[in-house]
Order: C-alpha cells, then structure tokens, then sequence
C-alpha cells in the first residue's frame, strides 16, 4: 500500500485515473466571445477562488451565445471545475444557481456520482496539487498549462461511497475549527493597521511629542526652518544653473491646527525634482546591476530577494543612482492601494538602480529626517489625499510626480521629527513582533491543511471505530467494484 498506509487502514481503496472517474472531462470555449452589459455570467479563472465561482466581477454574454456553447461545456450542479492556465489548480463545485458558461482556462469535470463524492474528489486533487511541484507536471510557455489529458491522467484514490462521505465530514469538521482560528487572525491583523494608522495620525497631529516639547525650550520654528530649505533649494538651483521649481502656495484657512511651532508644506518644497525610473527592459538571467521593482517595495523597506537585472552606461547609473535616505515610491498600480506605498533607501541598496514604475524622493536639505517623511506618507491623511489623485475608472491608478510635489504635509523642527520617528518605531516595533506572529501562525495553518488532506488520503484520518462504522453501512463497496460498475455502465452505451 502507497504513502505508507497499512492494508487495514486503505481496506477497498484502488488507485486509478481521474478519466476513469469521470463521464466528460471539458474546457471552455476557445474563443473570446463578445460581452455585453448584462445577461448569462462567463467565467474564467479570476471568478473561482477559495472553493467557490464568484459572480461579483465576472464578465456577461448574452443568452444566444450562453446556449451555442453550453452544447460543448455546460456546467451542471454538483460538477466540479479546476482551473488549467494562468493560475493551476483552483477548484469550485458547480452551484446550482446561475447558469453560466466557461471560458478555455477553466476545465469542467463531470464525475459518476454513483462511485465517487465530487467533495472528496475536489480534496483529492487539492491534496494531489499540494504534494506534487506542479511546473514539472503541467506544460506551456510563460503561461503554464494543465491540458486536458493531463488531467485525465491523473492518478486519484477511489474510496468506498461510506468512507468517501465520513472522510469528506471529518475534514470539513477540521477545516471548519481551522479556518476559525485563521479568522482570528486575520481580524487581529487588521486591528493591528488600525492601531498603526491611529498612531501615525497621533504623531503627525504632535500629540506624541506634546511632553517632549514642554520640556525643551528654544525649538527652532517650522517657518525658520522651511525658509532655511527655501534657501537651500535656490543655492542648489543656482549652482546646477537650472530655474527652481514654483510649488503652489497654501490656503492656510483651509488646513486644520497643527501644534506651536509647526508649520504646513507640500512635499516639493522639502525634496529635489521627484525622478522616474529606468524603462530599460530586466530579467533574471542578464549579468548587469539589479534594478528595483514594485515587488521590491516591502513594510517600508527594500527587499531585494526577487531582482532582476540589466546593462546600464555610465550616464544611466548616474540617472538611476540611489542613495542611502532615498524614498523610492510606487507611482502606478492596478490596485490603488499599493500607489504611493514607500520604501526607504540604505546603503546596502545603493548599489541597485530602479524602475519606471517607481519614484526617486530625495530630501533636499539635512533639516527633512527621511524616516519622518516616509512615516507621513504613510499616514492615513496622507494616503487619503495620495489615493484621491491616483484613483482612475481605467483599472490603472497612477500618480504623477506633480501631484507628488503638491501632497501637503505638516512639518517641524529636526530635533522634533526625530523624536516622532523614535515614538512611532517604539510603539509600532510591538506591532511588527504581533503582525510576525501572525505571519507564522497562518504559515502554519496552511501547513495543518495540507497535513489534514494528507492524512486523509493515505486513510489515516479516520480512526479504528469511525472505519469500523462506515464498513457497516449498506452501500459500502470496495473501489474496485465501484470502478467496475462504471466500465459496465461504459460498455453498454
């Protein structure tokens, strides 16, 4: 017996090929069909996730085309889907309302009830994708692809029907406990954002530095300190003989209290010229000099774990440089959560340049602590104003470095801002130890999952009574049997 069950334990069990175990083994239609506004859903593979088809977003075709293609792939209740291009494996069970038709990524299964519970087969092949590296099973170019006969060929374990349905409700009891405990989790995961977006609020409104400025005394004012920069700014401008920049001046009448000594800006005051990034083309397998993307903007910080790589002159490095205390920020993004998100430069990231769809911030002057600034951009008064220029209807939300330039901040003394930055990684550092044990603790559900469809499989889960129990009922068959059943009913057609 395989994966080290004993004989007792996977007592009529047979191992065969998902083809056997199923009438029709389909996709859908080849060909992308002409949408419209409402009518009959049409589903492809970002409609099915976490076990089910999710209509929210799906696209529509009308009734006539519904019913040219349901004549090839019409999807019954109680059939099961997998998806089989693009993203491999996501499976849901066919509801029984509404009708809808499938697009080619999604392959439609339709098992003989009368030997096998589409539940315990969707688990089985949960349980199969888990333990298997699925890019040296599935084949295609940049998009991996299940092909049909890939799927029919799969090997799955056929259980008795009794022992398919206790095995089914044993999991589903522990999945039920499991995802219990992830909900928790996920629900201190959020607590713990709001927590970090009333502290940023906290800070940048100065109540976390109300004690500390009773103490002090002599504090430089924001004005000062902002005419200080004006005048560094026009020094900088003079001596690269380029004109400096106007940045629009505030209404002030508009902008709530901030604390004595404090003072609003717009952040293009306090930086240089914000600057795009390289356009040039990277890969993995070019020996050149790593090149920062989206995915490399993490929690505030460079994370250079996935780079990619590219040939750059002289003047293109010179272009693209880093330097410790740069803000590298997203410009554009599908998800306009992620626009403006920053990560700030070290110096073990100045060796990298960076990409198009990043933003270079520079602090013009020694009196902006980098840190302070980053911490701002991410508060939610900031995010509100970043995410109001950068939300589009297109799907791409974008933000230019104009509207960088233009975000009103508030800002004080240096002495100050470094205070705030020390405030909030004290408090937030508390923060980052719960949101890893969070991390962990998920990392390890996951890995539960997978040992429960594991046990499962290898007829380990049930215990000795629970066996003894479903080898009692009626209609418990060996899979033999069952399988011989379905040839049968095969031949006489």
């Amino acid at each position: 017996m395989k994966n080290g069950a004993t004989v007792e334990e996977r007592a009529g069990w047979i191992e065969t090929e998902l083809g056997q175990l199923c009438s029709k083994i389909v996709d859908g239609t080849h060909h992308t069909p002409e949408y419209t506004e409402k009518g009959i859903p049409f589903i492809s593979v970002k409609d099915i996730h976490n076990g089910k088809v999710n209509f929210d977003n799906c696209k529509y075709i009308s009734c006539e085309t519904h019913n040219e293609l349901i004549k090839r792939c019409f999807p019954e209740p109680d059939n099961l889907l997998i998806t089989k291009s693009g993203t491999i494996g996501r499976m849901a069970i066919v509801p029984k309302k509404p009708d809808f038709s499938l697009f080619v990524s999604v392959a439609l299964l339709k098992n003989y009830k009368s030997i096998i519970n589409t539940k315990f087969l969707l688990y089985s092949l949960e349980n199969y994708l888990n333990s298997i590296n699925i890019s040296q099973d599935i084949k295609g170019g940049l998009i991996k692809n299940f092909h049909l006969e890939d799927i029919r060929v799969t090997k799955v374990n056929l259980a008795p029907l009794p022992e398919q349905r206790a095995i089914v409700s044993k999991i589903e009891q522990l999945f039920s406990e499991l995802d219990n405990g992830i909900s928790n989790l996920k629900m201190a995961k959020e607590q713990l954002k709001v927590y970090r977006q009333a502290v940023l609020k906290k800070a940048f409104e100065g109540e976390l530095t109300k004690k500390w400025r009773e103490q002090k005394a002599d504090l430089p004012d924001a004005g000062d300190l902002l005419e200080q920069i004006r005048k560094e700014r026009e020094e900088t401008a003079k001596k690269s003989s380029k004109k400096m920049k106007s940045i629009n001046s505030l209404a002030e009448s508009q902008l709530s209290n901030l604390p004595k000594g404090w003072g609003w800006t717009r952040l293009g005051n306090l930086v240089e010229e914000p600057k795009y990034g390289t356009s040039k083309k990277c890969d993995y397998n070019i020996n050149g000099i790593g090149v920062l993307r989206i995915p490399n903007i993490s929690d505030g910080l460079i994370n250079d774990s996935d780079l990619k790589f590219a040939q750059f002159d002289s003047s293109e490095i010179e272009n693209y440089c880093l330097k410790a205390e740069d803000i590298l920020t997203i410009r554009s993004n599908g998800s306009v959560d992620l626009v403006g998100k920053c990560a700030l430069v070290s110096v073990k990231d100045e060796k990298y340049l960076y990409a198009g769809y990043l933003i270079r911030l520079r602090p013009i002057s020694s009196l902006i602590n980098s840190k302070y600034l980053l911490n701002c951009l991410s508060s939610i008064d900031l995010r509100y104003q970043i995410e109001s220029k950068a939300k589009s209807t297109s799907g791409v939300n974008n933000i230019n470095s104009g509207e960088l330039q233009s975000l009103i901040i508030p800002i004080c003394s240096l002495p100050e801002q470094q205070a705030i930055v020390q405030e909030i990684e004290t408090r937030l550092s508390v923060c980052d130890k719960i949101e890893q044990d969070i991390k962990e603790s998920l990392e390890k559900a996951e890995v539960l999952r997978q040992s429960i469809l594991k046990k499962a499989f290898e007829g380990k889960l049930l215990n000795k009574k629970e066996l003894a129990e479903v080898r009692r009922a009626e209609d418990w068959e060996p899979g033999e049997v069952l399988l011989e059943r379905v040839k049968a009913e095969r031949a006489r057609k």
